[in-house]
């Protein structure tokens, strides 16, 4: 876990969610739109597509109805901050049934880059119980990888903008009223100084997926720590602010005052994490090499980030070390391609596993 100083996050504007959750099983539907109980229509027209039923039991021995299981629909070009649909499971079990009837498989998606939709509002909280290492580990990388891609995807987005914006200004067109203010609030919710597209774009940048699961799996040991059951963290961020959820770690020294920041999904905290390196002053490093990178190629190199990263920890060069051996040998790197892929099809005449 880094230093109190290095894990202090900084804030981001409120965002403003809808939940609907009909039972443990059910969605976490992140309302742009209306809300049914069988799904969600957006603004946009975009409509999530079930993809599966997961049976919670029968009515017939008074246990809860099966319900439908959604994967996050195509992501639209506006309120990219609110992803469509967050599914929650109740075990590992149900959410390898899941994995397992959308064709998600870590060697397909090494072979074709292609990452499913799916996003988790937690991990399962019988994650720890897998007897097997191996098995936490593929269901561990399983969940988090879409979750990053997700946040990632939002970024280029914002990245995209600024390059647009940034050409225009070298061919000597003056920007727009909405797009100087837009720049405003870019710096600030960066922490830049200035509103300089340049100077944003080495901030508004995506964070390899090799190094966030690497740097996921080291801080909540592949998912299974107190703070990652409870508390959605992922990461071991530090928060000092008492308007912050957060968990007092059992081995907090007398004195101390930090709490391990807690979230209410996981993608709060993948996000509070990817803007953390993004905006922190500690992370100048980080930014610079990543954007000297951009420049020499298109692609980002996670294991040659993770060398920048000495003040993540307090551990310093042997927290890196570690990093870049769990990449190492779990083959992180070559998520590093991949992408999200379409929305995920229904199985016709399928009304999920039997229970």
């Amino acid at each position: 876990m880094a230093s109190s100083v290095i894990k202090k996050v900084s804030a981001r504007p409120s965002e403003h969610v809808t939940i609907f959750q009909k039972t443990a099983i059910g969605c976490l539907v992140l309302a742009v739109g209306a809300m049914t109980a069988i799904g969600v229509t957006s603004l946009l027209g975009n409509k999530p597509i079930p993809a599966e039923q997961v049976a919670a039991g029968s009515a017939s021995t008074g246990k809860e109805e099966p319900q439908k299981v959604y994967v996050a629909d195509s992501i639209p070009t506006t309120n990219l901050r609110k992803p469509n649909t967050i599914t929650l499971t109740e075990s590992t079990g149900k959410l390898q049934t899941l994995f397992q009837r959308i064709g998600y498989e870590l060697d397909g998606v090494r072979k074709r880059g292609e990452v499913p939709r799916i996003l988790l509002a937690s991990l399962p909280p019988d994650l720890p119980d897998l007897p097997r290492a191996d098995q936490r580990k593929m269901t561990f990388i399983k969940s988090t990888l879409p979750l990053i891609l997700h946040v990632n995807e939002q970024i280029l987005h914002e990245r995209r903008r600024l390059m647009s914006i940034r050409s225009r200004m070298e061919a000597g067109e003056k920007i727009s009223t909405e797009n100087a203010l837009w720049l405003e609030d870019m710096a600030d919710l960066y922490g830049a100084k200035t509103a300089n597209p340049d100077a944003l774009l080495c901030r508004v940048d995506v964070v390899p997926p090799s190094l966030a699961i690497a740097q996921a799996a080291e801080e909540s040991g592949w998912g299974t720590s107190r703070f990652a059951r409870e508390g959605n963290a992922l990461f071991g961020q530090r928060v000092y602010r008492d308007n912050r959820k957060g968990l007092v770690p059992e081995d907090r020294k007398e004195g101390e005052v930090f709490r391990v920041r807690a979230f209410d999904r996981l993608i709060d905290g993948v996000k509070a994490y990817v803007h953390n390196l993004n905006s922190h002053f500690a992370y100048d490093d980080f930014r610079t090499s990543r954007a000297a990178m951009r420049k020499q190629t298109s692609k980002l190199n996670g294991y040659d980030l993770a060398g920048s990263l000495i003040k993540y920890s307090e551990r310093g060069a042997a927290y890196i070390e570690t990093i870049r051996l769990i990449m190492r040998t779990n083959s992180l790197q070559v998520f590093d391609a991949s992408h999200l892929g379409a929305v995920v099809e229904p199985n016709k005449g399928d009304d999920g596993p039997d229970t």
